[in-house]
């Protein structure tokens, strides 16, 4: 069942981005907010990285996540994985990590990209080696995958 979700999960993060800057990124108490909505519903939703992340799994039926999840606790559900896979999980740093976002590959592409959520202007979708150049440059390398599902 995990290939069928972590598909699920690339499907709605790719369904993301024409609301890039039309969601409202927060640390606070309403981080939860996407959580909560319909499948699908992100038009002024308000979400950080890890409740993003964590809204997908939960619309395609991942029971192992909650509203209170944050990148620390993901990074312990399911299973770490040696390579990239699509609709699995990159998360940056060193425990309990920085950031997370959802593996994708692009059809015409060599590299792998990553659909995130980190500021005002998000979702975006980003190369992953510029997004693990930036964040060793912030004082945070390293990183790990995990399928979620």
């Amino acid at each position: 069942m995990s290939l069928y979700q972590r598909n699920k999960i690339r499907r709605l993060a790719r369904k993301s981005l024409p609301f890039h800057g039309r969601m409202i990124y927060t640390e606070g108490p309403s981080r939860n907010q996407l959580f909560h909505r319909p499948v699908g519903r992100f038009l002024d939703a308000a979400a950080d990285c890890s409740q993003y992340s964590a809204s997908l799994c939960h619309w395609v039926g991942v029971r192992d996540v909650n509203d209170k999840d944050y990148t620390g606790t993901l990074a312990e559900k399911g299973r770490l994985l040696a390579k990239p896979k699509r609709g699995a999980f990159v998360f940056f740093g060193e425990p309990p990590y920085v950031h997370m976002g959802v593996l994708v590959k692009p059809l015409l592409s060599r590299e792998w990209h990553v659909i995130e959520f980190g500021d005002q202007q998000a979702p975006d979708e980003t190369p992953l080696p510029d997004l693990l150049a930036y964040f060793e440059k912030q004082g945070h390398p390293g990183h790990i995958f995990r399928d979620l599902t």
